[in-house]
């Protein structure tokens, strides 16, 4: 553990990690261990030993819907059209891709996920167009870099290094593209630190740790960074500890530029700054960035609507959104995966609900202006006010990761998978005591790793369901490598996509028998 003394305008960490242990005195940056490469580096550490096995309550059958290989194959093929987002550089250069509601990418997903629908036999299938909002925006970075400058002073044969887990965050712009200046370690940038350091004309660095899911810690990166700005900073690096050398698109509005820097660029960048403050070499860690970005307005995009009638008046809906940030394996191509099993299981005739059921697979999660759901509400009001339910299927089947044992050459703590998937809550927003029954079962019926608690919470997704009056019911991951370049479809647990599949059939299968009262007390 570091012990962070301020005095008088700099920061001076007194660190004994292994990282200062193992640097030779006169090597290039100081002796430290470089950082792998992000792209050659895997995030996480997944061994030869697979997921626990699929439990299947008793009587219940081998249904190929549900096979794991086969959703898995769908998560590949959806993740696909994210890769090729890339490939054809979609945006930019290629830096920067997935599955983007306003772009190709997330119209042949649909259109894929539309195509699905139809050979599972539902006859009506409906791509519905969405227009972005006239007020509202996508920012987003075509091309950009993160130099730190090379000194004598750092040891005999340093050269430039580039930050490759560097991402710039939204809105950052950098008036004729170019910034080079100082950087000053801030830590946590609380305001008792904050007295004692001097951020004017600086970039400062600051250290999150986040505790679950990097959205819990949104509120407060914004309001520390706007306080480094207020300052004087001319910038804002994210040092995020997660997993690897990922690249990490979370966070918004920390800063003019504000760039997240990935796990082991940002170990090795704290033990530049530690070992710099020791040589009297602070003033010299200096970065360049070059930053081009653009923002996009009038974007269109498509949402694909199966409807599968029922004998009633009443109807349920199901909802994954197609968006996803790089590879985008865990958001949300295994909530789509398991929207389009869903659909292939409920299309038999056998299996027909009572009640219609509507399957949604939206556009426009990750683009302000285009909302799939607040588009799907306006478009067929008919369906909307048919609902007794929503359930909104995001984030379903990453798996489980730990600290390992091990750590990597420069002595940056590895993650390793376990044997299950990562910890899945399930919201209901109206917390019908049926309906979070029905959910407490699905532990030791079907194997899903359910938090123990109940919950009412709504997903963002959600939100856009807000003319729905009725219980939404929201099934959701918070895994370390959400909005990350580690989201690949190796963290993907196959047994874990058919658990989760076979249990939202027995979920939606029970709540149809239900009357309304139950689902909406």
């Amino acid at each position: 553990m570091r012990i962070m003394l301020a005095i008088g305008l700099a920061l001076l960490l007194c660190s004994s990690d292994v990282r200062a242990q193992a640097a030779a005195p006169n090597g290039a940056w100081f002796g430290l261990t470089l950082p792998a490469a992000a792209a050659s580096a895997p995030a996480v550490r997944v061994g030869t030993r697979p997921p626990r096995p699929v439990v299947r309550p008793p009587g219940d059958t081998a249904l190929a819907e549900f096979n794991g290989d086969t959703l898995k194959a769908d998560v590949q093929a959806i993740v696909q059209f994210a890769r090729d987002s890339r490939e054809r550089r979609e945006v930019g250069g290629g830096q920067m891709w997935g599955r983007i509601a306003g772009f190709p990418s997330s119209d042949q997903t649909v259109e894929w996920a539309a195509n699905q629908f139809r050979k599972a036999g539902i006859a009506d299938v409906r791509i519905q167009p969405i227009a972005q909002d006239a007020r509202s925006s996508l920012w987003l970075p075509l091309s950009w870099q993160v130099k730190l400058l090379a000194d004598p002073a750092f040891g005999t044969g340093t050269t430039d290094l580039i930050l490759e887990s560097a991402l710039p965050v939204g809105p950052s712009n950098i008036t004729g593209g170019s910034l080079t200046a100082p950087l000053v370690y801030v830590g946590a940038a609380s305001p008792a630190v904050l007295s004692h350091i001097d951020v004017k004309g600086k970039i400062a660095v600051q250290l999150i740790v986040p505790q679950g899911h990097l959205l819990f810690e949104r509120g407060a990166v914004d309001s520390r960074s706007a306080e480094i700005m207020k300052r004087g900073a001319v910038g804002v690096f994210n040092l995020v500890r997660l997993p690897g050398n990922e690249l990490s698109r979370d966070f918004s509005d920390c800063g003019n530029p504000c760039f997240n820097i990935g796990g082991r660029d940002g170990w090795f960048l704290e033990a530049l700054l530690d070992r710099a403050m020791q040589a009297g070499a602070q003033r010299q860690v200096r970065v360049q960035i070059d930053l081009k970005t653009k923002t996009f307005r009038g974007l269109k995009a498509i949402s694909a609507v199966a409807v599968i009638p029922g004998q009633s008046a009443e109807a349920i809906v199901l909802n994954a959104h197609v968006d996803g940030w790089f590879d985008g394996a865990g958001d949300n191509a295994d909530g789509l995966a398991v929207l389009v099993a869903l659909a292939r299981y409920f299309a038999k005739p056998t299996n027909t609900p009572a009640r219609t059921l509507v399957l949604v697979a939206s556009a426009g999660h990750h683009t302000p202006g285009i909302n799939g759901p607040r588009s799907f509400v306006a478009a067929n009001p008919g369906l909307a006010k048919q609902a007794v339910m929503l359930v909104n299927i995001e984030h379903v089947a990453q798996r489980n990761f730990s600290p390992a044992r091990t750590t990597s050459a420069d002595g940056y703590r590895e993650a390793v998978a376990d044997s299950g998937e990562a910890p899945i809550a399930v919201g209901v927003t109206n917390n019908s005591p049926f309906l979070q029954e029905l959910i407490d079962r699905g532990p030791s019926s079907h194997g899903v790793n359910f938090i123990s608690e109940r919950s009412t919470f709504q997903s963002g997704e959600t939100g856009g369901w807000a003319e729905l009056k009725v219980a939404k019911v929201s099934v959701m991951q918070a895994p370390p490598l959400y909005h990350t370049t580690g989201e690949v479809l190796d963290v993907i647990s196959t047994p874990g996509l058919e658990r989760i599949a076979r249990f939202l059939a027995f979920f939606v299968s029970a709540v149809d028998r239900a009357p309304r009262e139950r689902i909406n007390p």
